[in-house]
């Protein structure tokens, strides 16, 4: 795990998932929370977006991490995921 990260103050944060995906994503962790040292539901929440964040800093910004911000995000999905008929990629 990044030691930063780990570190730093917590912060509550709101996602929503498909239900399908909670439930395999909650399966996973009862599964193999014991093998992979996962402290907590949030332990295996955070090193999930922790991997999706250093894969994207990978493939967009040479590896490096962006410049953080605790701007305010738009709420709910962008206009062009509300209006798509698309299937989701987690099921």
């Amino acid at each position: 795990m990044d030691k930063t990260i780990a570190r730093q103050e917590k912060a509550s944060v709101t996602v929503y998932l498909d239900s399908a995906l909670r439930n395999r994503a909650r399966t996973a962790f009862r599964a193999t929370s014991g093998d992979e040292h996962d402290i907590s539901w949030s332990d295996f929440v955070l090193k999930a977006v922790l991997a999706e964040v250093r894969r994207r800093e990978l493939e967009y910004n040479s590896g490096q991490p962006y410049e953080e911000s605790d701007r305010p995000l738009a709420p709910g999905a962008p206009p062009s995921w509300r209006n798509a008929r698309r299937q989701s990629p987690y099921t």
